[in-house]
This record gives C-alpha cells, structure tokens and sequence, in this order.
C-alpha cells in the first residue's frame, strides 16, 4: 500500500466519518472501497465503449460445423483438400472431460 494525502471538503469529511463510524470501519479503508469500486465501474464503461466491440459479428464465419469441440481439427489439420470437421453429435463425450 501507498500512503497519499488529500484535500477533503467539509461535507465530504462529515460523510466519510460517519459512514465509516455506521460501518464499523476506518475512514482510509471505506475510502479505499469506495475508490475501487468507482475505478471498476470507470474500466468498465470503458471496456464497454471500446470499438473493438463493434466488429462483432461483421465477418461471416465457416459454416462448415467450425464448433469449440471440433477447433483444433480445423486448425491443425494437415490435409486441406478434404474436410476433416465433424458436427458434434449432443450425447458424444468430450475428449477433454
């Protein structure tokens, strides 16, 4: 941890006080609490509002049963002339259970 000093305002050292007193905390902890979660909702809107978002969805995808229980078939596969990709019927196991 890093010790930082502030500048409160009154009302806002009359709050912390008494909503760490109600919480049976200390002002610095309440602070740090509140401070987390400002800054996660901050990294969240921001995540949220990133363009990368807006490209989902824009490219067509294979057609041909690419599905995570069949990806590395598509991906490692060695003969590219023949299709090795598989549906994966709902009752077969999993090979990595």
């Amino acid at each position: 941890m890093k010790r930082v000093q502030l500048i409160l305002e009154e009302w806002q050292h009359d709050w912390l006080a008494a909503e760490a007193d109600k919480n049976a905390t200390s002002m610095s902890a309440l602070l740090r609490d509140l401070l987390s979660e400002a800054i996660e909702r901050r990294q969240s809107a921001t995540l949220a509002e990133d363009p990368i978002w807006g490209i989902i969805g824009m490219a067509e995808g294979p057609n041909d049963g690419v599905t995570s229980e069949n990806l590395d078939e598509f991906l490692y596969r060695i003969n590219w002339s023949e299709p090795t990709l598989r549906k994966v019927a709902e009752d077969e196991p999993s090979r990595d259970r």
